[in-house]
């Protein structure tokens, strides 16, 4: 069943600290670090799983930081998007972080962070997204739920690319 939790301000702390782990683990490789995913916006009810999205240094591959993440608990998600690398840490069965990493080129167009600044910036968008989450919430297959809310995501983020000037893309990256 998908959990969603009230937002909580404790999930700002965890990704100070896990930005802060991974800034030591990965150096030079990675020059930005980003809060992102429903977790980042205050008052929107969220999956207790912290989005980190991180840009990595000119020439430094995203999808071969997998050694320098493995003493941090994360494994690469190989089935996961191939517009950019997916790790994930897990606490036993559970996602506890999700680790996005975008290679320099791909960083201002990324709609993970696209769609974080609208529903931060727009409380439209935001109410609209919490009422559909909520709406939601009771599925049990987490696939299903996200397939739910791509039509809206896909607005939202298209709406935030027109506002930047950028074109339309695909939101579902795979």
């Amino acid at each position: 069943m998908v959990d969603l939790q009230p937002h909580s301000p404790a999930w700002a702390d965890d990704y100070r600290r896990e930005a802060e782990r991974l800034a030591v683990a990965l150096g030079t490789r990675v020059d930005a670090l980003e809060h992102i995913g429903s977790t980042a916006v205050p008052d929107l009810v969220a999956k207790p799983i912290i989005d980190v999205a991180a840009r990595t240094s000119p020439g430094t591959d995203p999808f071969a930081l997998g050694a320098d993440l493995i003493d941090l608990g994360y494994e690469r998600h190989a089935s996961g998007p191939k517009t950019h690398a997916v790790y994930v840490r897990r606490d036993e069965a559970r996602r506890t972080h999700i680790l996005h990493v975008f290679r320099p080129d791909q960083w201002d167009a990324c709609n993970q962070r696209l769609f974080r600044d609208r529903l931060l910036r727009d409380p439209v968008a935001r109410q609209r997204y919490a009422v559909l989450k909520e709406a939601l919430g009771g599925l049990a297959d987490g696939r299903t739920y996200t397939a739910a809310k791509t039509a809206l995501i896909t607005e939202l983020v298209g709406d935030e690319r027109a506002a930047r000037g950028l074109p339309a893309v695909t939101v579902w990256e795979k």
